[in-house]
């Protein structure tokens, strides 16, 4: 299986990138969301790990203009973000196609595997 993840924060990709490996996972790490959407839209990942929160393009905005390019539904996308979501946003979010969970940090690194699994 092969995961994106994306996130601005170096610590935290770090740590996923060795969790994941040690998993068994192979996995591809970015700290630049621009650079994560063309990952996306070039790569074929079994699931894209997406911090919402980043400055400048966030998470929201790779998720639109996934949608814009018609290529969201092909993606399994688990969002994950320190901010509190309230119920209304988790639902809106996990309505499209595309995103199959949303995640909150710090994450539960057996909730992470059993998403990424499901």
């Amino acid at each position: 299986m092969k995961v994106l993840v994306v996130d601005d924060n170096q610590d935290i990709t770090c740590l996923l990138s060795k969790f994941l490996k040690a998993k068994g996972f192979e996995n591809v790490v970015t700290n630049d969301p621009k650079d994560g959407f063309q990952k996306i839209k070039d790569g074929n990942y079994d699931t894209v790990l997406l911090d919402i929160s980043m400055p400048e393009f966030s998470g929201i905005d790779i998720i639109q203009k996934l949608e814009q390019d018609k290529i969201l539904k092909d993606q399994k996308i688990v969002i994950f973000s320190a901010n509190a979501f309230t119920t209304k946003e988790i639902d809106q979010l996990v309505k499209k196609e595309g995103v199959h969970g949303v995640l909150k940090k710090p994450i539960a690194l057996n909730q992470l595997l059993a998403t990424i699994t499901c």
